[in-house]
């Protein structure tokens, strides 16, 4: 599918078709399709691209969010007044 490239009947009757291609596929072929690739340019549809999409390179190590470390020193000063409902009493 040339994109943008073509009119809007030609892009119309590629959609329609396509679902009705692959289902013929893997029912008269008896294949199991698992992995669908859309591409823009031709150019794209390399070897490389190919591999990459059938075998992900897994990531060595994923970091994880790093918690921000706390203040240093004091926290600031104790309350002296208990807020309500601190004592067991209802306000």
């Amino acid at each position: 599918m040339p994109g943008y490239k073509c009119g809007i009947k030609e892009r119309m009757l590629y959609s329609s078709c396509k679902s009705r291609l692959l289902d013929t596929v893997e029912q008269e072929f008896s294949l199991e399709i698992t992995k669908k690739i859309e591409i823009d340019d031709g150019a794209e549809l390399t070897a490389e691209f190919l591999y990459d999409e059938v075998h992900p390179k897994q990531h060595a190590f994923k970091q994880a969010f790093a918690k921000p470390r706390g203040p240093v020193g004091k926290r600031g000063q104790k309350r002296l007044i208990k807020g309500p409902g601190e004592n067991g009493e209802d306000s």
